[in-house]
């Protein structure tokens, strides 16, 4: 069974400077540690000469694995503050990088943490988010003279249109809440006479705009 899950729809990035150090968080989807760690080198790859890349994800749905690294910074001022930052937004299959380029003035402990955390929130902030909801694919045929019945039907319900394939017959995929879908296929059968007939598929993801926490 499918848990919904919130993340980043795509690589987001923004940019900071606090007392003339620079600071580039980087968000992104991921979907393992190893997807998280390759998303991790790359951004040591592509700011090689940065002072340090500290890096926070969280994998999984059901049970949610984390991981986080303050990179040389002094211990607990950079990762687990990232890290907590994703846990308050709820991020899950997600890695986070916040890239440090020293600017010469010391920050210290708390600056540290204010500057990273501070860092995270705001890419977090500008990133599409996205929230994968279980959803049950379904197969529905139906005659052509009820197309325009099930049209109708489908503008004040829950249910997505994926595709159409015409023959004899029409055949359309669905994707359909899970909660929703028996009573839309009792309405369904009961719109077209008993010619509607439905095959669920099993289930798949399908992202839906996030609320901002």
């Amino acid at each position: 069974m499918l848990i919904s899950y919130t993340a980043p729809e795509r690589l987001c990035r923004t940019e900071t400077e606090i007392q003339k150090s620079r600071f580039i968080a980087d968000l992104g989807p991921v979907s393992s540690m190893e997807e998280a760690a390759a998303f991790w080198d790359a951004r040591r790859k592509e700011f090689r000469d940065a002072t340090h890349h500290c890096f926070a994800c969280r994998i999984g749905t059901g049970q949610v694995q984390e991981r986080s690294s303050d990179d040389g910074e002094p211990q607990g001022t950079a990762g687990h503050p990232m890290l907590r930052v994703l846990q308050m937004q709820g991020l899950t299959n997600t890695a986070l990088v916040v890239t440090r380029y020293f600017g010469g003035i010391k920050l210290g402990a708390g600056g540290l943490t204010r500057a990273y955390s501070g860092a995270a929130a705001s890419v977090c902030q500008e990133a599409p988010l996205v929230t994968y909801t279980p959803h049950l694919a379904v197969r529905l045929v139906i005659p052509y003279d009820a197309v325009g019945l099930f049209e109708k039907y489908a503008e004040g319900t829950t249910l997505r249109v994926t595709d159409r394939a015409f023959t004899d017959v029409v055949t359309l995929s669905l994707h359909a809440l899970p909660a929703d879908w028996p009573q839309q296929e009792r309405d369904l059968v009961n719109l077209t006479a008993g010619r509607a007939r439905a095959e669920t598929l099993g289930e798949v993801y399908v992202p839906l705009p996030a609320e901002r926490k």
